[in-house]
């Protein structure tokens, strides 16, 4: 039996372009809004796919993830390029899943009909937000309207998984309009939930407004009561929590997103794309012009304890949480002999538990995810 450890499970595909980079994003995004570039970056990613040389067997069923950026600002002959590269090279057969992300104000009917029919079939909407003045302090470029009416027209076109995400702890934010954006999601009869609460990164906007007074941070007594009113009121709405920041109906699950969690390897492709084979990462050129230019990918070995601190980390995110057996098979350690330590200082805390042979942590401990993640570094 081949383990889910020893074959590529996944496939990522970064869209580096934005109509209007949002005031808390520090991923690699570009506003850039130009059909020569984004022409240029479609060659050089097309000729990326075709140029690597897996050195793992690859699923036949891997799920495939587009993300971004927004590649919904991506036209659709290119898009059709890419898609068309991954099928040709192999890598995209029967994806038990292929999710596209999209800002809601980029999309339209006759865009969704045709990403549906080139075998996408699930849609990762970034709303962040239902409230006007909210969605104004973001930068998004969508209105409350647009992100109920995309949701609506991906159902029109054939999507019957999509995913909506929301921010809180946004400067401006109160426990009420993060309940009423809530409650405005869960109208829409989305499948899946994604929870973030704000981090404020250097070199971001919202950084820059909050180091200069023009911004403030809700206090830590509000980010809690927000925190606490989406973890009480998703499960009552039917959206079980199997990781930290998601939720989802059953069978709704981000499948893609899973294999990070497990620890599996997966391919990755684009500008700042990561890829990993179960021991070394590869890191792809941030800069748009060191990617254009063929610049040769960042790689890091990783020793094994590196490995086995990131499978624990990885793993306890999830409310599957870790398999003991598991562990001992990738690892060839026992958990208990190298992590007891950090493991007693978790039960005390009440962060952690353990049932058969898994163990998880404890929605406290998803509460203080970072402070238990660091006991067993």
């Amino acid at each position: 039996m081949t383990r889910s450890w020893s074959a590529y499970q996944g496939i990522y595909v970064h869209i580096p372009f934005c109509v209007h980079k949002c005031a808390y994003c520090d991923f690699a995004s570009y506003q850039i809004y130009n059909d020569h570039i984004m022409a240029d970056y479609t060659r050089r990613l097309v000729e990326e796919i075709r140029q690597w040389q897996p050195d793992l067997p690859i699923r036949t069923d891997a799920t495939v993830y587009f993300g971004g950026g927004t590649p919904s600002v991506l036209p659709m002959g290119l898009l059709a390029r890419i898609v068309d590269a991954l099928k040709e090279r192999g890598f995209w057969n029967c994806p038990a899943e292929a999710t596209l992300e999209a800002n809601p104000g980029t999309v339209d009917l006759e865009w969704l009909r045709a990403c549906h029919q080139l075998g996408f079939d699930r849609l990762s909407l970034g709303i962040q937000s239902f409230q006007p003045a909210e969605l104004a302090a973001m930068g998004r470029i969508h209105t409350a309207d647009e992100a109920k009416e995309a949701i609506a027209l991906a159902r029109q076109a054939g999507f019957t998984r999509i995913s909506g995400d929301l921010i809180y702890g946004y400067p401006g934010q109160t426990v009420d309009s993060v309940r009423d954006s809530l409650q405005q999601l869960l109208q829409t009869g989305v499948d899946h939930v994604s929870v973030y609460g704000l981090t404020v990164e250097e070199g971001t906007l919202v950084h820059a407004q909050l180091e200069k007074g023009q911004a403030t941070l809700p206090s830590e007594e509000a980010a809690g009561a927000m925190y606490g009113l989406l973890m009480d009121e998703l499960p009552k709405a039917g959206y079980a929590r199997y990781e930290i920041s998601n939720f989802a109906r059953p069978g709704q699950e981000s499948r893609h997103n899973q294999i990070y969690w497990h620890y599996d390897p997966y391919m990755a492709f684009g500008a700042a794309a990561c890829r990993f084979n179960g021991k070394r990462r590869e890191t792809n050129a941030r800069s748009l012009v060191a990617y254009l230019k063929g610049e040769v990918p960042e790689r890091e070995e990783l020793t094994p304890e590196i490995r086995r601190e990131e499978l624990v980390f990885m793993s306890l995110r999830t409310s599957k949480g870790l398999s003991l057996t598991e562990f001992q098979e990738r690892t060839g350690e026992d958990f208990f002999h190298i992590y007891k330590e950090g493991w007693e200082h978790c039960q005390k805390r009440g962060w952690i538990r353990q049932k058969g042979d898994r163990i998880a942590l404890t929605s406290l401990g998803m509460q203080y995810g970072n402070l238990a993640f660091e006991e067993f570094l």
